[in-house]
């Protein structure tokens, strides 16, 4: 039969034996996991896990077993007890390698609840020791389990904590690597695939367009360019002209004083420009004297 959880077995201690309760403080940890501190009876344990919750659970755990406070108590899901933040079935069996010890065997042992809200009972064994883990999946009743396992015949809780932190920054590290490689691998994969087509324009290819568009028409246009107008509009639109372009001008309504206006030019290398009336033909002149 399983027992209380940590947290229930540390609280109904000092109640029974009218001593201070326990103090609990919370640390967000960098890799997103969270780390819990707690003191009770001059004596203090540490706890991570996924959540505040789950380090709660865990560091009671921990302080049950340098006290001693109850050598039965095997730690229950209290309907969402905590899961170790590392694998600890893995943890478990390379600590049982490294001191020749037989390795874990588990087993889902019971099965209750609900459908809707099921509870499995894990069994984790190594040689004559026994310790359960419950929660609402196989997995992680497995993972209680092997935790509970390890606080049993790991000889020092100060060394398993601090591997189990070693291991929670080490997969923090992998998943980062994993990430600037994929990063790294798309942008291989685009600039070295076997068609050698790159998505997209290169803006070098959109200015070459433009130096090397019709002479006339590129005259006649750097002349619009160096013409004082009183309407920038007019202005930006006798370059287009001038270029034999025709943009497709279309508005949207706009939380500031006037519509929103995007304006798009039809030619070999389609441009966009978009933003309110008193600055998107700015922005094309300033396009044309720099492509032109």
């Amino acid at each position: 039969m399983v027992g209380k959880s940590s947290v229930s077995v540390i609280q109904e201690y000092y109640a029974k034996n009218k001593v201070p309760p326990p103090i609990y403080d919370f640390l967000d940890e960098e890799d997103g996991s969270f780390c819990c501190k707690i003191n009770f009876m001059e004596t203090d344990a540490v706890g991570i896990g996924r959540s505040k919750r789950d380090a709660k659970h865990n560091a009671a755990a921990v302080l049950i077993k340098r006290l001693r406070l109850d050598d039965s108590f095997q730690s229950g899901d209290d309907a969402a007890g905590g899961i170790p933040p590392t694998d600890m079935i893995v943890q478990l069996r390379d600590y049982c390698v490294q001191q020749d010890m037989p390795l874990p065997t588990f087993e889902i042992v019971q099965q209750a609840g609900t459908p809707d809200a099921p509870e499995f009972t894990a069994l984790c064994t190594v040689a004559s020791i026994r310790r359960y883990g419950v929660s609402e999946k196989k997995k992680d009743a497995r993972q209680k389990a092997a935790y509970e396992m390890l606080l049993a015949i790991v000889d020092d809780v100060n060394k398993l904590e601090q591997n189990m932190q070693i291991t929670t920054l080490q997969n923090a590290q992998k998943e980062i690597d994993e990430e600037r490689y994929q990063k790294f691998k798309t942008y291989r994969e685009l600039t070295e695939s076997t068609t050698g087509d790159i998505p997209g324009v290169r803006i070098c290819d959109r200015h070459n367009f433009f130096k090397k568009f019709y002479p006339e028409l590129r005259e006649a246009a750097h002349k619009i360019l160096r013409t004082s107008y009183d309407s920038v509009e007019d202005q930006a639109l006798d370059v287009l002209e001038a270029l034999k372009i025709k943009p497709k001008i279309t508005q949207a309504p706009s939380e500031k004083a006037g519509p929103l206006f995007f304006i798009e030019l039809n030619c070999d290398y389609d441009v966009v420009f978009a933003g309110l009336a008193d600055k998107v033909y700015d922005d094309i002149i300033d396009y044309f004297k720099v492509m032109l």
